[in-house]
């Protein structure tokens, strides 16, 4: 048994101890998010690292390449793309306003296609005269909310444009010295969890199988199928591309529909823009190209991993967005694959059958 005065110095030790975490984690709050994901790709590329470590001796030098494999295929692609984003945005800006303020003005514009006039005739004639312009009200109405969401959005993302180049820099830096001393670092913080062997052991193992899992089964698919439709957006001459990629990365997280929520659009607009022949080549580029990316990409990348729902993932990445930004995209899953490992723990811990 402990003696008072030992009681008292653990209450001091503890107390003492997570007063100064709560102090260090408003030190580092600021740099979380960059800090998370560095972490996260250092994690991804650590398999690489150890295949360049065991030819390069220097742990500087191969750090430095492994940094430079990152930077060169992830962190440049992925600043030129937000540029463009950004610039698409600010493009999008006055049409955005003027839909928004005149809502009436996007449908007078659809209706300047013949398909389209026709199309909203019948139903207009059919439906509309019966609900006494409701439908028409609630359409409407429905756009002028979406159109909103979709300009705040782009004006939270402009403002944070500048700060993530800066993030970039600090993030590049980060993901240097994770290489170099990364090992110390998952030594120190293994070596401090208060579980047995065999259960921080099963903790960790299922923690990367599970990140591995959703970032090459889940987000890398989603890259993949965004790739896809960036490219066949730029052979048919789409508009405001970036911005259709960068939905389509979203939707691709969706089980039901997926990337084909928004290349089935694109293709109805062509047909109603462009031509029926040029909206057929679209819609058959959408069915065998981008919507088998999915059966190409998962089986390759994910394996025998453990896989998580991917409509846990979107609600995931739509509510890292909001509580993180842009890094949200790579943070929401990371946090949703520990959280799967903390619940197979949980099962094991506690024979909890499945």
């Amino acid at each position: 048994m402990f003696s008072d005065y030992e009681k008292l110095g653990n209450v001091f030790f503890i107390v003492s101890f997570l007063f100064f975490l709560f102090v260090g984690y408003v030190i580092f709050s600021p740099f979380v998010g960059l800090i998370t994901v560095s972490i996260l790709l250092v994690v991804i590329f650590y398999p690489i690292h150890q295949k360049i470590k065991s030819k390069v001796k220097s742990d500087i030098l191969s750090s430095l390449i492994s940094t430079l494999i990152i930077l060169f295929f992830i962190l440049i692609p992925l600043s030129v793309l937000v540029f463009f984003l950004v610039k698409e945005i600010v493009d999008f800006y006055p049409i955005a306003s003027s839909y928004i303020s005149n809502p009436q003005s996007l449908l007078e514009k659809l209706r300047s296609s013949p398909w389209f006039n026709d199309i909203y005739q019948r139903f207009q004639n059919d439906f509309m005269d019966k609900l006494n312009g409701k439908l028409q009200e609630s359409f409407i109405d429905y756009l002028k909310t979406f159109s909103s969401k979709l300009f705040d959005f782009a004006k939270a993302f402009l403002k944070n444009v500048t700060l993530f180049f800066i993030g970039l820099f600090i993030m590049i830096i980060n993901i240097f010295f994770l290489f170099k001393d990364g090992e110390k670092l998952y030594k120190l913080v293994y070596s401090v969890i208060p579980l047995r062997e065999d259960e921080k052991i099963y903790l960790f193992k299922n923690s990367y199988l599970a990140v591995q899992a959703v970032m090459l089964g889940s987000v890398f698919v989603a890259i993949g199928q965004a790739i896809a439709t960036l490219i066949g957006l730029l052979i048919f001459g789409v508009d405001y591309s970036i911005i259709i990629t960068f939905l389509t990365f979203l939707a691709a997280f969706i089980p039901f529909g997926g990337a084909s929520l928004v290349w089935v659009p694109v293709a109805i607009y062509l047909f109603l823009t462009k031509s029926f022949t040029i909206a057929l080549l679209f819609f058959l580029y959408g069915t065998f190209v981008i919507s088998t990316v999915d059966n190409i990409i998962r089986p390759l990348a994910v394996g025998s991993k453990i896989d998580i729902h991917p409509m846990i993932l979107f609600f995931a990445i739509l509510g890292g967005l909001n509580a993180f930004g842009f890094l949200g995209i790579f943070i929401a899953p990371l946090i949703v694959a520990l959280i799967d490992a903390f619940i197979l723990l949980y099962k094991k811990r506690y024979n909890i059958q499945s």
